[in-house]
This record gives C-alpha cells, structure tokens and sequence, in this order.
C-alpha cells in the first residue's frame, strides 16, 4: 500500500492505540490532514509549493509527455499483436478451438482495462490494490504463455526471455505513470509527500532507520518532520544528561522526572518534543474542566432535591387540605341522607296511620254489622216462638172442635197433631239453638277482632314512639354534623394558612440554596453549613436542632453539631442576628 493511503489520526495516546475519542491533543499546524484550501491549484503551482520546481522549459517537459505516452502506446502495440499471435497459436494447440481468437484478446484486454481503472482510482485518490495485482497476475500469466509458447524454458532460456521482455516493459511504463499520477492526486488534494527514507541512511544507521521509517507509515509523517524530531529529540536528551550530570547524577535517565521523559516515550508515536512536554498541561487543563463539571452537577443535584422536597412538602399539604374538605362534603352528605330518611320515615308513619284508621273504620263497620245480624237474628227467632206459640194456640183451639165434630177420629187425629206439633218444636228448637250458635260465633269474631286492632294500635303506638325517639336522636346528630362540617372549615383555613406559611419559608429556603450553590468549587462541608444557615435562617435556631440537622443532611450527631457551630459563626461574620423563632 502506497503512502498515500495511510492517514495519521489527530489523537495518538501513548499506548498505541489511534483511538481519537482517547487524547484530544490537537494536530500540528500545517499538517498535511488539516489543509483547507478551496481551489485546486495547477500542477505547476503544486511543484512549486512541495518544493519540487519543474526542470527546464515546459514545452520539454510537454514533448517528454508526448514521447512516453507515444511510446508506451507502441510498445503496448506491439507486444499486444506478438502477444496476440503467440497465445493464439498456443491456444490452438491446446485444442481451444475457435475461442483461440477470443483469448489472447481478453488476456491482454484485461491487463489493459485493469490498469486503467487503477489509474483512474488513484486520480481520484479512490486506490484499489486488488486492481494492481489482478493486472500484475495477467501480466506474469502472459509473460509464461509466451514463454512457453517458444518451447520448455530451460531448453531454451532466450527465447523464453525474448517472448516476456515487451510485456515487462510495458509494466514498467504503467508503473511509472501510476507513480506519477498518484503524487499529482497527493499534491493537488494538498497532502505533504512523505518521500522515502534515503539508502545512505539504511547502510549508515541500520539500527535507528527501522524505527524511523515505521513511525513515518503509522502516522503519516513526511521523512524531513521525522528526521528533524529524532534530531530535537538527541538534543533534548543531551540537555538532560549535561543537566543532571553537573549536579553529580551519572544515570540521569532515572533521575529525571517522569514529566522530563515524556517525550522519551511517546516519541514512537509521532509527538515531538514540544508536543510531548505539552501533555501534562493539557491533561491537567482537562482535569480541572472536569472537576469544574461535576461539582456544578452536583450543585444542580442539590438544588433539584431541595425543589423536590418543597413540591413534596406542598402536595402532602394539599393532600390534607384534600383529606379535611372530604371528610366535611362526607358528614355533609351523611346528615343530609339522614334528614331524607327522616322524611321518608314521617311519610311512612303518615301512611301507617292512614292505614290504620281505615283498617279502624273497617272494624267498627264490621263490629256494627254484627250487632245488627245479632239482633236481627234474635228478632228472627222471637218472631217464630211468638209463631210456634199462636200454631199451638190455634192447634188447641180447633181441638175441641175436631173432638166434637170427628169423634170417631179423634185419637188418631190427637196423635197426628201430636206428632206435628213435636216435629215443629224440634224445628224451632234446633232454629233458635243455630241462631244462637250463629250470634255467639260471630261475637267471638268481632271480640277477636277487636283485641287484634287493639294490639295493633298499641304496636304501631310503640313503634311510634320509637320512631319519635329515633328521629330525635337524628335531629341531634344533624346538628352535630353541623357543627364538625363547621369546625372541619375552620380546620381547612387553619390548614391553608399553615401551607401558605410553608410555601414561603420553602421558597426563603430554596433561594439561599440557590445561592450557595453558586458557588461551584464550595467543599461539602461549606456546602452543609450553608444548608445547615439557611435551615436556621427559615425555622429558627430552636427548631434546627442537632437531630434535625443529622437526620436532614445524613450525617452523625457530632457532624451536624459542628455544621450548626459553624452557621452560627457565620451569622455573626456576616453581623445578622440569629433567629430563635421562624418568621411569622
């Protein structure tokens, strides 16, 4: 892979890894990576600024052009149609057939299309090595057609050298123009040639020159800046040894500091000496920032907890203010159910009372009935003894008569009669008994009847009572509704200007955490007297007690004794008098 290929990352941490996220030490001005020029200057202007200054007249250099290109275009010609003779012939020998014309073509048309999408990648600084070789590949397998189309190679080495010179040649034209254009797409897009190390350093430094030359790779550093850094690097190391050696320390690698051989060890990966001694500086510089950011975050922490807990302290207030406004709207609810029960109890007892005196009025119609059957029954019975008694009178009266006018009938007339007359008495008899059964009957029915309503009447008088006792009893406990619905307001306004009050010390005390806060590189313990002086500040010294402090902060009690001493000096330094008492 060419130079141009390989980029040096902008951060190099010292353990090798070329991770950019690791170190953010900025590139060097003038790097190569960093060039930002909009145009695209000409291939003259690009010499000129590389420090490569074209040789002689350009109309030469133009004419030079012309001869290659015009004699690399023969030469591709010519070894093209011996190539192409060459494989055919080959090819026909080896049974190809018709495909024999076909064949040298594609060999020889492959190598010719690969190397020019490889130029025309390397212009557009896109390379692809796997271009290169496949053509290289073709090229060698071409070389070995023709060589063995002359025949075995060791029979004849000359032939078979003869048949592969044209190819290489051709190659090596190809090459030579990669070459070229590839440093022209370098210079144009404003990359720094890196240049290759001398072979005058490799016989004179074998040693040190592989360590050169890979540093030069890996970060993409032209040859000069590498040479010029081992150079600051030699002189930077004799400084120090000059340096200890005159205050008596002959190893003065162990002497030296660890800052002092930094550049000792990142030398390998690209950094200078300026570079490296810089390190430590901004190391430090990134350190403080961080250190700067989270005590601000820790601030802002603090600060997001104090507001939290005013917004929990406010909801638990307004979850009370809740709690005392439903229970008040419940007993409300609760007395207002019990007057509807009330009346819906009055309208009940109405109704029963109602019904009652119809069933009253019922009864007596009922009682006056049967007294009037009663006495219409025993009317009906008087009625047919005064009947029995006239039939037996009229019975006795036509007696003597029959006993005169039918003498010779008269005991069997008598006994008839007789018979008659008991038949008859019997009847009324079993009449009058049945009536009287019938009225005893129905007495004991209306009597029965009547002690059932009195029971009912001194039931429901009972219950009337109970009624009127119970409803009592609800007047009492509506009006004591009242009057906790009363004291639940009073309870509710208590609780309102208790939260009101609450609201404003919280608001006092998150503004003085606010503004200790500000200060950012506060230590923990500043930071807790001023919590511990603005506690006092909103609630008073007696209310901030040591446990208080302890349980708040969530520390121990000698802690928090402390922190209390120190907000109180620091009343006194700032001449405000301690509060005793939360403000009104």
């Amino acid at each position: 892979m060419s130079a141009v290929d390989i980029h040096k990352p902008d951060v190099i941490r010292p353990d090798g890894d070329d991770d950019q996220r690791s170190w953010d030490v900025p590139g060097r001005a003038g790097h190569p990576d960093h060039h930002n020029d909009d145009q695209e200057p000409d291939g003259d202007e690009v010499l000129k600024q590389s420090g490569t200054e074209p040789d002689g007249d350009p109309r030469t250099m133009r004419l030079l052009a012309v001869i290659a290109g015009v004699g690399g275009t023969v030469l591709a010609a010519i070894g093209f149609t011996g190539s192409y003779n060459t494989l055919r012939h080959l090819a026909e020998s080896k049974n190809f057939g018709s495909f024999s014309y076909a064949f040298p073509i594609g060999i020889d048309a492959g190598i010719l299309v690969l190397l020019a999408l490889d130029l025309y990648m390397m212009r557009k600084r896109m390379p692809m090595p796997i271009l290169r070789w496949g053509a290289h590949l073709l090229t060698a397998a071409t070389v070995a057609f023709n060589a063995a189309a002359a025949g075995p190679v060791v029979d004849d080495p000359l032939a078979a050298s003869m048949h592969g010179v044209i190819p290489v040649l051709f190659i090596i034209a190809v090459e030579a123009a990669r070459h070229y254009i590839g440093r022209m797409a370098d210079l144009l897009a404003g990359a720094t040639p890196l240049g290759s190390v001398p072979l005058t350093r490799w016989i004179l430094a074998p040693l040190s020159t592989p360590r050169l030359a890979r540093r030069m790779r890996l970060y993409n550093l032209p040859y000069t800046e590498v040479a010029a850094q081992h150079q600051q690097l030699r002189i930077y190391g004799e400084g120090l040894r000059q340096k200890y050696e005159q205050q008596g320390r002959k190893d003065w690698r162990k002497a030296a500091s660890a800052n002092e051989m930094l550049p000792f060890k990142l030398a390998p990966f690209g950094f200078s000496v300026e570079d490296a001694l810089g390190v430590p500086l901004v190391e430090e510089t990134k350190q403080i920032k961080r250190e700067a950011q989270a005590a601000v975050q820790r601030a802002e922490a603090q600060i997001q907890r104090v507001r939290t807990d005013v917004q929990l302290g406010a909801a638990r207030i307004q979850a009370e203010v809740d709690k005392i406004r439903s229970e008040g709207q419940l007993k409300i609810a609760r007395a207002e159910a019990e007057r509807e029960a009330q009346a819906e109890i009055q309208r009940a007892e109405a109704d029963a009372q109602l019904r009652e005196a119809k069933r009253q009025h019922a009864l007596k119609l009922a009682e006056d009935k049967a007294t009037a059957e009663a006495q219409e029954l025993a009317d009906e019975t008087e009625k047919r003894r005064t009947l029995a008694r006239i039939e037996r009178e009229k019975v006795q009266a036509s007696w003597g008569l029959e006993q005169q006018q039918m003498a010779s009938q008269a005991t069997e007339a008598e006994r008839r009669i007789q018979a008659d007359a008991a038949a008859r008495t019997q009847r009324d008899e079993a009449a009058r008994r049945a009536g009287i059964a019938e009225q005893e009957q129905r007495r004991a029915e209306a009597d029965a009847a009547a002690k059932k309503a009195r029971e009912e009447a001194a039931e429901h008088e009972r219950m009337e009572a109970e009624h009127r006792a119970a409803a009592v009893n609800k007047d009492l406990e509506a009006q004591r509704g009242r009057e906790e619905t009363a004291a639940s307001a009073v309870r509710e306004e208590a609780a309102k200007e208790e939260a009101a009050e609450r609201r404003a010390r919280a608001a006092e005390h998150e503004a003085r955490a606010v503004e200790a806060a500000a200060l950012a590189r506060m230590g923990q313990v500043d930071w807790d007297v001023q919590r511990v002086a603005a506690m006092i500040q909103a609630r008073g010294e007696n209310s901030v007690t040591v446990r208080v402090i302890a349980d708040e902060l969530g520390m121990s009690i000698g802690s928090a004794q402390d922190r209390k001493t120190r907000a109180l000096e620091l009343f006194k330094e700032n001449g405000v008098e301690v509060p005793q008492q939360a403000a009104a």
